[in-house]
């Protein structure tokens, strides 16, 4: 008995000695599961992507700025011939009025930040008179786009009726229903003006050629494209 147990016993050391390494380990992971759920537990991954900076400014997107020093006489393309680097459009001014519509300035949307860097080189280089600021989308929306279309008449008698500043735009390409009376406090006392949309920017500015400084009654009337 003594021989067979010896000769059994000596079998079983030259098996294991000659089983792989990997499958040792695996022998003792299938005996051992708290073993295999440490073994196996995953690495956290160091992050190889670089993040932007939190305070970037974007080089895209649409930015806002106020053009301050313009006046009543000054055009939208005069602003587009003053940006001309900025690939502007008229779609992109609008002029921001005071209730008795004296130009504050004009709200400028640009298409990115390189744009809005160019009008400040711009303005810097060869616009002295002017003073270009930023502002937000909020300002440009509180706005509303005349867009050449609308005409102010100002010196409007008191006593003037719809009919009679009617009779005064004749021959006109007005739409008659877009007539607006009301008063502005001035220097010298109340002034009544009214604000007529017309047809086209065209027809505007041809009635503010005809009829600029007509007389209705005993009152001569100025009248002045809004942009």
């Amino acid at each position: 008995m003594n021989l067979l147990h010896n000769a059994i016993r000596s079998s079983s050391n030259r098996l294991m000695r000659n089983v792989h390494p990997n499958q040792r380990l695996r022998s003792i992971l299938s005996v051992s599961p708290s073993y295999r759920i440490l073994s196996t537990e995953s690495t956290p991954q160091t992050s190889q992507s670089s993040s932007k900076p939190l305070f970037q400014t974007p080089s895209s997107g649409l930015v806002y700025g106020k053009l301050f020093g313009i006046t009543k006489n000054t055009l939208k393309s005069d602003v587009l011939s003053l940006l001309e680097e900025c690939n502007l459009s008229k779609d992109d001014l609008k002029v921001d009025y005071n209730p008795s519509f004296s130009p504050t300035g004009m709200m400028v949307q640009f298409p990115s930040r390189s744009a809005y860097d160019a009008a400040i080189r711009a303005v810097s280089r060869k616009g002295r008179l002017y003073r270009l600021e930023r502002a937000d989308h909020a300002s440009w929306d509180s706005i509303q786009p005349y867009g050449g279309k609308y005409v102010l008449l100002q010196g409007i008698p008191t006593n003037a009726t719809l009919e009679e500043i009617e009779r005064f735009l004749v021959g006109c390409e007005y739409d008659p229903s877009s007539i607006h009376l009301f008063s502005r406090q001035g220097a010298s006392g109340p002034t009544r003006m009214a604000l007529v949309r017309f047809l086209t920017p065209t027809a505007a500015m041809s009635a503010t050629i005809l009829r600029n400084r007509g007389f209705c009654f005993n009152n001569q009337i100025s009248m002045h494209v809004l942009q």
